[in-house]
């Protein structure tokens, strides 16, 4: 995982100084290394649906005695201004998300993005379109460059990493 970590904040070009999202920040990991790299003229935040995770990274970044901010919140509603952040990072979340919650976060995403700004989705790729009778077509990770764009962003380029187990896919783009 940690791999996967440092080829996340590599691929978004984290900066000192950056002010960086990571949505779905589960217990912090990402988003305290991220606080790592932007040093003390940076911020990394982080948000989660959930109470005891956000629990967990504010004790994680207290321990190291890092500035991290982490609150509960959801990736279709970011509570933020408009063009705060000059990073958004998402890992393994978005498999989690029916197709209309990825489209809004989305759009909440590149809202709160700065001219310019990096994304960079880090997921799971499953077998394209998996699909059983009865279901509707699940935006996969293979539909997620096309929907991206479809957000306002720009330069969308995607890699692999093989995994023993599994294949993790990897999407970065500009805010248009």
């Amino acid at each position: 995982m940690r791999e996967i970590r440092q080829r996340t904040i590599d691929l978004a070009h984290v900066q000192p100084g950056d002010k960086v999202l990571d949505v779905g920040c589960g217990t912090g990991t990402l988003a305290i290394e991220v606080q790592q790299r932007v040093g003390e003229t940076g911020r990394a935040y982080g948000i989660d649906p959930g109470t005891q995770q956000i629990a967990r990274a504010r004790s994680k970044a207290a321990r190291h005695n890092l500035p991290a901010v982490f609150q509960i919140g959801v990736i279709e509603h970011l509570d933020f201004p408009d063009q705060t952040f000059d990073v958004v990072l998402t890992a393994f979340m978005m498999h989690h998300l029916p197709d209309n919650l990825k489209r809004l976060g989305l759009s909440e995403v590149a809202r709160v993005l700065k001219p310019g700004g990096r994304l960079v989705i880090a997921d799971f790729k499953r077998p394209e379109r998996e699909n059983s009778p009865g279901r509707a077509m699940e935006i996969g990770f293979q539909d997620l460059p096309a929907l991206v764009k479809e957000s306002g962003f720009s330069q969308v380029e995607t890699e692999e990493m093989r995994l023993p187990r599994t294949e993790i896919g990897f999407i970065r783009a500009l805010k248009s």
